[in-house]
């Protein structure tokens, strides 16, 4: 069984999570933190639920477990959608951040 660090679908979660930690890393201390951790959380459970679905070893669970992520990845369109309306992400960081967890998404309804 593969490790999940080495599957492109977990990957992509990471890198889009870093992204995420990046765009929030030059506000000042205090400064919407609310939006901040609600958006770097819910980015850290996208990966973490990818891993899970992509670390069971009943395929048809792990597939469900993916399926669920989707559900998740709208979250965090949505903590980042707010945090763009407030001015908080420029609309680039916004428009390139929210494409990749559109891919993610369209990745994980063809996954398995």
């Amino acid at each position: 069984m593969n490790n999940f660090h080495d599957q492109k679908l977990w990957q992509d979660a990471f890198v889009v999570l870093m992204d995420v930690h990046t765009t929030f890393e030059n506000l000042e201390d205090g400064e919407n933190e609310d939006v901040v951790e609600d958006c770097i959380e819910s980015a850290t459970l996208v990966a973490a639920k990818i891993a899970d679905g992509l670390s069971r070893q009943d395929k048809r669970f792990g597939r469900q477990v993916l399926l669920d992520a989707i559900g998740l990845v709208a979250v965090v369109r949505t903590h980042l959608a707010v945090a763009w309306g407030r001015g908080m992400v420029s609309d680039e960081v916004f428009k390139a951040t929210d494409d990749k967890y559109q891919a993610l998404t369209d990745n994980l309804q063809h996954t398995r």
